[in-house]
């Protein structure tokens, strides 16, 4: 399932084995986008028991969408503890200590999931 970006909310793709957040997210009404995000979520991992990989990459959010990222990552680390491998990777701009401190932050909360800080260099990604 694909959410697509829009000027206020990141790139949302869902598989059975994946999901990739890219983009900006602070969306006007934060339960509007994250409510069928969520439960998409749920429903594509109900779909397998591979590896589950998670990929990040964030440029802005806002103190609603983090309430939704720790929603997140909390389903996330119950699926980990439930027995499923759950890979993430937090992906930041090398000159982005706000993103990167968000990531460590979110890092701090999950045991279960294996999780990976990933700096981008933007210029060479350009």
């Amino acid at each position: 399932m694909i959410f697509e970006q829009t000027q206020r909310t990141p790139y949302v793709e869902l598989t059975a084995r994946s999901c990739a957040i890219r983009g900006e997210c602070y969306p006007e009404n934060i339960a509007e986008w994250s409510g069928p995000v969520l439960e998409a979520l749920e429903e594509s991992m109900s779909l397998g028991s591979d590896p589950f990989k998670v990929t990040i990459e964030l440029y802005y959010f806002n103190s609603s969408s983090a309430k939704f990222l720790f929603d997140f990552f909390e389903y996330l680390e119950e699926t980990a503890e439930a027995g499923r491998e759950i890979i993430i990777q937090w992906c930041y701009r090398t000159e982005d200590d706000t993103m990167l401190e968000a990531g460590e932050d979110f890092q701090e909360d999950l045991e279960s999931c294996s999780y990976e800080l990933v700096a981008i260099d933007v210029e060479q990604t350009a």
